[in-house]
């Protein structure tokens, strides 16, 4: 322990002299008619008193203790550093079909359910796509928002136009969002900005990142964003290398890791898993519902949540002297009522 004013201590010799002469006075004694009777001794009683008539002594020393400002180290603590997860879910009429007891998009739902109990203080967000995509959920830190979203996007309740499956508008779109989103998180947004400025911009500082980077990929980087696609079929909207690389480009720019969860009996589409691949994710397919909760687990394994040390800093140390002084000082003041000197 350390003192913020350790020459503040000088004045302990106050409540010392004053301890002193407590003990050391014994006061100018008054003669009584009845002081020639004979009465008890009860020495323990003289002992309490003046023990009792110290105390104010020892609440001045724990005063001028706590002036001093008293200070420890405190134990150095771990940080958070929140993810920033998108679940880009496929809601076209096929994802509708049986997988067991529930539907594919039901056992997804699930899945996903379960899988953000394990990202608490992670930031998530939850996109729909089928012929066009939808933000569901912007990203939020408060996921019972996210789980009680779910039930509501059941492809049941999605328009026929959603019947589409066009897997890379989707991925466009969502990429787009996270890199605002996760602005408006950090409180970095310019809400000002037009969505045409904001992509200029955003433009801009990729380049100067390169730049000053020596030319390196922020996909080289450990990325703090993570997107998992779910669905069940082939994109109709991915025909080619060159829309691969643009994609697989553009989430690379964002620091975006992509997994895909492939949904049915049928192999993966090599397009999206290609993409994947890029980002330095993976492609998975769920035959089950099981086998989808193994997905997921096995995904949180392979992002688990960073922490990040914080530097030990000194802290006042204020709570054990101020309660001791306070019950000295209770005791002092009922002992008043009862325990001390008087003339007679």
């Amino acid at each position: 322990m350390t003192f913020a004013h350790p020459t503040y201590l000088l004045l302990l010799l106050l409540p010392v002299f004053l301890f002193w002469w407590t003990v050391r006075n014994t006061g100018t004694p008054i003669r009584l008619p009845f002081d020639r009777e004979a009465h008890p001794k009860r020495n323990w009683l003289g002992l309490l008193l003046r023990m009792i008539e110290t105390l104010p002594s020892l609440v001045l020393a724990l005063a001028i203790i706590m002036l001093a400002r008293p200070q420890i180290l405190r134990v150095p603590e771990r940080d958070r550093i929140a993810t920033h997860i998108t679940i880009c879910m496929d809601v076209s009429g096929s994802m509708g079909a049986g997988m067991g007891e529930l539907n594919r998009y039901e056992s997804a739902a699930a899945s996903i359910e379960n899988f953000t109990y394990s990202r608490e203080g992670d930031a998530i967000g939850l996109t729909l796509f089928g012929s066009w995509p939808l933000r569901w959920v912007p990203l939020t830190k408060d996921l019972q928002a996210l789980r009680n979203a779910l039930v509501f996007a059941n492809p049941r309740n999605q328009p026929s136009g959603m019947g589409g499956t066009m897997i890379g508008s989707a991925l466009k779109y969502c990429a787009d969002n996270m890199q605002r989103e996760a602005a408006r998180l950090s409180g970095d947004d310019d809400q000002t900005l037009t969505p045409n400025s904001w992509r200029e911009k955003r433009a801009k500082d990729q380049l100067f990142r390169r730049v000053s980077s020596g030319g390196d990929s922020l996909s080289s980087q450990k990325s703090d964003r993570l997107l998992v696609l779910v669905s069940d079929g082939m994109s109709g909207d991915l025909n080619g290398q060159e829309q691969i690389d643009e994609i697989s480009g553009q989430l690379n720019d964002a620091a975006i890791t992509m997994y895909h969860i492939h949904i049915g009996s049928d192999t993966i589409p090599d397009a999206v898993s290609s993409i994947a691949e890029e980002t330095g994710g993976r492609a998975f397919l769920a035959t089950n519902a099981d086998g989808l909760q193994l997905i997921f687990d096995h995904i949180d394994q392979m992002q688990p949540a960073r922490f990040v040390s914080t530097a030990s800093v000194p802290v006042d140390y204020f709570a054990p002297f101020a309660t001791i002084a306070l019950a000295i000082l209770l005791f002092y003041l009922f002992s008043l009522l009862k325990w001390r000197h008087t003339p007679w």
